[in-house]
């Protein structure tokens, strides 16, 4: 009897010891399993409040909080008033951050559209670009070389074409006794130092007056009808040219500067 019930007590007893084993590496996989689940919302909440803009400490003391209400709040209800709340100041830093970023955008915009329309505000307008296109359709008929585009010329033709509407005149010469040469010189145009540049020089200037006419067809056939005007546009002294337009009246300045180079 006595060798029966030991070795029956034997089994029961490492049955035992097996099964406490067994429990006690459960509790150890499920401790290094929280504890690694722990590390890693330690480091996803980390690495997300950081782009958020909070400090770490932050991102710790927080999770503790999330860790103690877990056990006691239903999944759904998880985040707790003081992380809503971070998130909160969070969505508004990050609102004020893309306000700011908005408004530096609309500034570099802003500073865009004013540089290009210095730019353009340097160059002809688009019907100004027809008469001079029209003009070079005229040249390339004789074979002479197109005529550029140049700011000084079309500073002072524009300048004459109002002068011309708000004083109520249409001359070649303005009231007060300037006439196309003095007025295109005022821009700068044709003005070297010749000393300077150890140069010599030429200066060649024309001007076109019209008045009455309403369409770019217009103008040109009667400046080609006119001899004196059409040996301005046909002439080969002149290698650019500014075109000034206000209501029906229309100008041409033509200018070209010759420079030798003295040795």
């Amino acid at each position: 009897m006595k060798r029966t019930f030991i070795p029956i007590l034997a089994v029961i007893t490492g049955i035992s010891s097996t099964t406490m084993v067994v429990r006690a590496e459960s509790s150890l996989q499920i401790s290094l399993h929280a504890s690694a689940m722990e590390s890693m919302e330690d480091r996803i909440e980390t690495r997300r409040l950081s782009r958020l803009g909070l400090s770490v400490s932050n991102s710790i003391s927080h999770l503790k909080d999330l860790r103690q209400n877990r056990s006691r709040t239903p999944l759904y209800t998880r985040r707790s008033s003081s992380s809503r709340a971070i998130v909160r100041r969070s969505v508004s830093s990050t609102s004020s951050s893309s306000v700011s970023l908005l408004a530096n955008g609309s500034s570099l915009l802003e500073r865009s559209n004013a540089r290009r329309a210095e730019r353009l505000g340097e160059l002809p307008s688009p019907i100004k670009f027809q008469l001079i296109d029209s003009v070079n359709m005229e040249r390339a008929k004789m074979a002479l070389p197109p005529l550029r585009a140049q700011i000084d010329l079309e500073t002072s033709a524009q300048r004459h074409a109002q002068d011309m509407k708000n004083r109520d005149y249409f001359s070649h010469e303005n009231p007060n006794g300037l006439r196309s040469n003095d007025r295109i010189k005022a821009t700068g145009y044709g003005i070297i130092n010749a000393q300077e540049c150890r140069c010599s020089y030429k200066v060649y200037l024309g001007e076109n007056l019209a008045k009455g006419q309403t369409t770019i067809e217009q103008v040109i056939r009667e400046w080609m009808e006119s001899p004196s005007h059409r040996d301005a546009i046909l002439s080969k002294d002149y290698d650019d040219i500014g075109v000034g337009i206000v209501d029906d009246i229309w100008v041409l300045n033509f200018g070209k500067i010759e420079i030798t180079v003295g040795r």
